[in-house]
């Protein structure tokens, strides 16, 4: 598998034998596009990814408890999920003492959980929470290429092998970041020139800030649609960011709406199966909402790497 990948990055960058120019260039894109094998729809991919995470599960388990263990001990990754659900149980006091429905607080306090996913309760442990994050995902990467590949797979075998492309994957995620900028950045300073606009609110300014953040989304969605699979390509051997950058956007070529599709999907999905899961415990079972959903965080990780790398080599069949 790793010399096929190889291979097909090696052959998008070939030169070609005959100069064409622009308009038979993007025909002859178009002929080889539609010659691909068409990708697989968004829950039959959901479904092989969970098929191989189930055939592979004790190394990608193993690859994740460590990942686990260290966030818990270096990074407090459960910390601030403590004082979300602390916060939910005081909601759900407030309502079961008005007699509201408990449901309407659960979604409430799910969201919440969301957003503070991820963030720790000083700067040094959200730094290395990131750390954590960029050291995982390179050793399941390097995990799923050898296990797809036919090849065992030892826990302690990937941590020790994984890391050699770290600064050129560190770059890509520069490069992914930049494109982010416009939902990070375009979406709040729209949301505060409207506001100065119209202070007063209303219809107009509301269904204005949505169409400028579809916009601002879609720009970068648009973007991500090739850059996300150029962390797979970079940590292939002796592949440089712009290289894989360039391949990452030859394969994706005239399919990138397709991608756009499954790659808005991912989070909706994962999502909703968390809220499935967590909105009963926090009517129910509150006490165990943080390690269930922490445990859910680290699982859907695992998910993520899964579901792009399987989708990246239906992209190179």
């Amino acid at each position: 598998m790793v010399k096929s990948e190889v291979r097909h990055s090696a052959d998008s960058l070939e030169p070609r034998l005959r100069k064409l120019n622009r308009k038979q260039k993007k025909t002859k894109a178009k002929k080889e596009a539609t010659r691909r094998v068409p990708l697989p729809g968004s829950f039959r991919h959901s479904w092989r990814s969970l098929k191989v995470i189930k055939q592979y599960w004790p190394p990608l388990f193993g690859i994740m408890a460590v990942y686990l263990i260290l966030n818990v001990i270096f990074a407090s990754g459960i910390s601030s999920l403590n004082a979300a659900v602390n916060d939910i149980k005081f909601n759900l006091e407030i309502s079961d003492s008005e007699n509201l429905s408990p449901l309407g607080t659960a979604l409430s306090g799910f969201s919440n959980l969301v957003a503070s996913a991820g963030t720790s309760g000083s700067s040094t442990g959200s730094v290395l929470q990131t750390f954590l994050i960029v050291i995982v995902s390179l050793v399941l990467i390097w995990a799923l290429r050898h296990l797809l590949a036919g090849k065992k797979v030892r826990v302690k075998q990937a941590y020790y092998s994984a890391m050699s492309p770290l600064i050129p994957f560190l770059l890509v995620l520069v490069v992914i970041f930049i494109q982010l900028l416009p939902v990070l950045i375009g979406v709040p300073l729209a949301s505060a020139i409207l506001a100065a606009v119209f202070p007063s609110g209303g219809a107009l300014a509301s269904l204005t800030l949505i169409a400028v953040s579809v916009s601002f989304l879609g720009w970068s969605l648009y973007m991500l649609s090739s850059s996300v699979f150029s962390i797979y390509i970079v940590t292939l051997p002796d592949m440089p960011p712009r290289r894989a950058l360039k391949s990452a956007k030859n394969l994706v070529k005239f399919r990138r709406w397709t991608l756009m599709r499954r790659l808005i999907y991912l989070p909706i999905f994962i999502l909703v199966v968390m809220g499935l899961i967590v909105v009963p415990l926090i009517i129910y079972a509150t006490f165990l909402v943080a390690p269930v959903f922490f445990g859910l965080g680290v699982l859907s990780l695992l998910f993520i790497h899964v579901y792009l790398y399987t989708l990246y080599r239906e992209l190179i069949k």
